[in-house]
């Protein structure tokens, strides 16, 4: 699997490697882009409207519907909704386009408010997402300046 904190294929613990050598992983592809874990994502949507600015019209956008369980001392993280451009078949350093889906930051089962797990583009180009914790759908949309 890919270690988020060695930043390289490693040879998973539960299948007889010790999470840090890469020996077996010769000649395996590495991920076009890798999340921290547990942040568990739930749907992806490549963007083709034209309502957004330039710079969201090459990727897509990644409903995570956020960590509950990670373990300590990691934080939880995820519930929100991220954009992972590209660039000459690159990926580009994701960036949060949707959160407060959680109150102060939390997201374990006493900090969840909402969690994303759906998006849809309209006809207009405004972006939905879907929440299965409080059975909302947000319509995010552009005005421009």
């Amino acid at each position: 699997y890919y270690s988020n904190e060695v930043k390289k294929l490693v040879s998973a613990p539960e299948y007889g490697g010790d999470g840090k050598t890469s020996d077996r992983c010769v000649g395996k592809k590495a991920p076009f882009h890798a999340f921290p874990g547990h942040w568990a994502p739930n749907d992806m949507l490549f963007y083709r409207g034209s309502q957004f600015p330039a710079e969201y019209r090459v990727g897509s956008f990644i409903a995570f519907h956020g960590s509950w369980n990670r373990p300590a001392p990691l934080p939880q993280g995820g519930a929100s909704v991220v954009f992972l451009g590209a660039n000459g078949g690159k990926p580009l350093p994701h960036r949060v386009f949707a959160d407060g889906f959680s109150k102060d930051g939390a997201v374990g089962t006493d900090g969840r408010l909402h969690r994303p797990t759906g998006l849809a583009q309209g006809t207009d180009g405004s972006l939905y997402v879907s929440d299965d914790l409080a059975g909302t759908i947000y319509k995010i949309s552009f005005k421009g300046k």
